[in-house]
């Protein structure tokens, strides 16, 4: 519960701001003066009752007090993250890109480093981890992200680089895991320097060593954004300004001072190797191989891991006969750390079956895991037999080459395991066949799940869609490499509408973008990426740009009836977001016609088209006529089960009720909508949903809630970067009164306080509350 801060508690933002002041010798008042604010504004900091403060408020109080610039981060970082509710295990596959990973397994011997990292952190804005590969960059930045994580009010986004082909990609990845929008104009880092700017953040930027030529972009985006701070790990250093680079070194290995029981690496080999054979290697006249076989594999972590997994063979002086012998066949060109890397992957390698080795390799082009399905076919697309998949799928998951997931459902591999796989795949000169068939397996799944997000699939087409945007990426972005445009643009086409519902709206726009640039596609083929770039955009608040996309669609239409009715009603959407609603209400109707003549296909559209009539219809004074569009669609959208729609039609059923002062309508459809939006995920269409239970809660007199649900709107909108979704036309005066009346009633302290509090919120909290739950403490 917030509250005065204790004697303990010295990081808080109520206990740094006290004592910032108190050593300025300022009063309550005197500062309040000084930042232009009001003295309950800083007296409820300085309590704990306010704890995160607009950033405008920070740097007001950071220059009000002539903070220099270690304290101005101190200050910075002492304000809380938005609050995230705990994520259940089997919500695990659905979690967002930006989520920190949770290791499976303890990360030992670095707890020094973890420290130091992390007080690095608190001085320098650019931090890299540099070393060989499998040391244990990425396990280390990860721990040192968790356990600095609350010092970031905006807390940590990690940015997986090493599927990435090419440094120009690297600043799209950094937009895409941060949700930068797109702005009419700019290039892709300033859209990312306008999201970021003014954030309290940490990236962790992870894999960096194939794109250096990136270093001097990274850079330029730490200048732009000053509360930005960067954690990268690389096996070179970017050597830029201002760079502070920790040099990661392998685990302490057993010595004449560090006994075999206290050494890292050796307490790293016995645990793993205990876990497949308990008890490996604890007899006492099996510690001196145990010691020679850390001091063989130079405590490199991931060297000693994929050396455990041969515990349950081999004990450990048979073991260090072994590595002895893959030790010597390692490339003699490289550094030792690095020979010795190769040498243990090679050994591993060197024990699979020819079968097992071409399956090892074919793992290679999988980003980011795959299920047992997945792979059986991209292993069939390829022309190889794919019935002893499982077989030797289970004999890499022994060898410790593949994770199992909990549950034997998904695997994946370490990165470094990954990359090898990789390398060996090009090398044997099957990349092209293997991202091809990858491609085309992604392709087919995006395709056949498209239809499923307009109807009483949604919930199960996202939820299967998730864990598999980074190879649909993946598979877009080869297939433009490759020069397959035309399937870059039906994979768009595929996953517009999961994009609009998980928020990715600018990485959507600039694959649909990348791949009109191309051009060179059939008429019909390009229209559909047309129209997936106009919705991104759209969804940007980008009104021009859509309709731009939406009229180009058009031009590029066989007359298919799909795809003129989505580009007619487009061209609709852009008028009525510009307030012309004679257009938009003739393009509607054009759109309806169209619909008609496109069947089952098109029925989606028809839907939505009778919906938005009925949004004109109240803008132009007429409910009844409203209500019945509205509620045509609304039909439509209920028999198919699909919740977008029929949230949309509620949304519009809660504004024709909220003219005719019923209220209690209003709300249950409100409520309703809020369920269902919640099913979905649809971030931008609760902010909306929630402004208008404000506005209900302000004409029933509860203004107490009002400017808590105002917040948690104000926060959503924050975190996606949009103002959200043109088609929803909510009178402006009736939400600027509903903030008056409880601004009067409450006071301006106590309503910015609750407006605070509501922007600390996450969304299934804000979801929580306005579904008459209570604010959490």
């Amino acid at each position: 519960m917030a509250g005065t801060p204790t004697e303990d508690d010295t990081t808080s933002l109520a206990a740094v701001l006290r004592a910032l002041r108190e050593r300025a010798g300022l009063s309550q008042e005197e500062l309040a003066r000084r930042a232009g604010l009001s003295t309950h504004a800083v007296s409820a900091l300085e309590r704990g009752t306010r704890t995160r403060p607009y950033p405008h408020t920070l740097r007001s109080l950071s220059a009000a007090l002539s903070l220099p610039e270690a304290d101005h981060a101190r200050l910075i970082a002492s304000v809380p993250p938005r609050a995230r509710p705990a994520r259940a295990a089997s919500d695990a596959a659905t979690a967002r890109p930006r989520d920190l990973p949770v290791p499976t397994t303890a990360l030992l011997g670095r707890d020094d480093d973890v420290r130091r990292v992390g007080r690095l952190l608190a001085e320098h804005r650019l931090v890299t981890l540099s070393g060989t590969g499998g040391v244990g960059k990425t396990r280390l930045a990860l721990a040192v992200a968790a356990d600095v994580r609350d010092r970031y009010a905006d807390g940590v986004t990690l940015v997986e680089l090493a599927p990435l082909m090419e440094p120009s990609a690297v600043l799209p990845a950094v937009a895409d895991a941060v949700e930068a929008t797109r702005g009419v104009g700019r290039t892709v880092a300033e859209d990312v320097v306008e999201r970021v700017r003014g954030q309290h953040l940490l990236l962790v930027l992870d894999n960096l060593e194939h794109l250096l030529d990136a270093a001097p972009e990274v850079a330029a985006l730490i200048e732009a954004a000053p509360d930005l701070t960067v954690l990268a790990t690389s096996r070179a250093p970017l050597r830029v300004r201002g760079e502070t680079e920790v040099a990661v070194e392998p685990l302490e290995l057993p010595s004449a001072t560090t006994s075999t029981a206290a050494s890292p690496a050796a307490r790293l080999l016995l645990e793993r190797a205990g876990a497949v054979s308990p008890g490996w290697g604890t007899d006492p006249a099996e510690e001196a191989a145990v010691a020679a076989t850390c001091v063989r594999l130079a405590g490199l972590p991931l060297a000693l891991e994929l050396a455990a997994a041969r515990a349950r063979l081999l004990d450990p002086a048979t073991l260090l006969t072994r590595l002895d012998s893959a030790l010597r066949e390692g490339p003699r060109d490289l550094p030792a750390r690095q020979r010795t890397m190769r040498a243990t992957l090679d050994w591993s390698h060197g024990l699979l079956g020819e079968d097992e080795r071409r399956l090892l390799r074919l793992l290679g082009v999988f980003v980011g895991g795959f299920t047992l399905a997945d792979l059986e076919d991209v292993v069939a697309r390829t022309g190889e037999p794919a019935g002893s998949s499982v077989a030797l799928l289970e004999s890499l998951v022994e060898h410790s080459l593949v994770i199992a997931a909990p549950g034997g459902t998904r695997f994946r591999m370490l990165e470094p395991v990954a990359q090898y796989a990789r390398a060996l795949l090009v090398e044997a000169g099957e990349w092209d066949a293997a991202a091809t068939a990858h491609a085309a397996h992604f392709l087919a799944m995006a395709e056949a799940t498209g239809p499923r997000y307009r109807d009483e699939g949604q919930v199960a087409a996202l939820a299967r869609i998730d864990p598999e945007h980074p190879n649909l990426t993946a598979a877009a972005e080869r297939m433009l490499v490759a020069g397959d445009v035309e399937g870059a643009a039906r994979m768009a086409w595929a996953l517009w509408l999961y994009w609009w519902l998980r928020g990715h709206h600018g990485h959507g726009r600039r694959l649909a973008e990348a791949v009109l640039a191309r051009g060179g596609m059939a008429d019909d083929v390009h229209a559909r990426a047309a129209l997936a770039a106009a919705t991104m955009c759209f969804a940007m608040d980008d009104v021009d740009a859509a309709l731009h996309w939406w009229q180009d669609a058009h031009r590029h239409s066989t007359g298919n009836p799909v795809i003129d009715s989505n580009s007619v009603a487009g061209i609709g959407l852009a008028a009525l977001a510009r307030g012309d609603v004679v257009t938009a209400r003739e393009q509607f109707i054009a759109a309806l016609d169209l619909a008609a003549r496109g069947g089952e296909e098109s029925e989606w559209t028809w839907a939505l088209a009778h919906i938005w009539l009925g949004t004109v219809a109240l803008l132009l004074g007429d409910p009844d006529e409203a209500v019945r569009r509205v509620e045509a669609g609304l039909a439509s959208a209920r028999r198919r089960g699909d919740r977008l729609a029929s949230y949309i039609a509620l949304y519009n059923l809660c504004q024709v009720e909220l003219t005719r002062g019923e209220h209690a309508r209003a709300r249950r459809h409100l409520e309703e909508g809020l369920r269902l939006s919640t099913e979905t995920g649809d971030q931008a269409n609760l902010a909306y949903l929630l402004d208008a239970l404000a506005t209900i809660e302000a004409a029933e007199g509860t203004v107490s809630r009002v400017p808590l649900l105002l917040g948690a709107a104000q926060g959503i909108r924050e975190t996606i970067g949009s103002r959200g979704y043109g088609y929803y036309r909510p009178d402006p005066d009736v939400l600027a009164a509903a903030e008056a009346a409880a601004r009067q009633r409450l006071g301006t302290d106590r309503y910015d306080d609750a407006l605070d509090a509501g922007r600390a919120l996450a969304p299934e909290q804000a979801a929580h509350l306005a579904l008459g739950g209570h604010h959490p403490a």
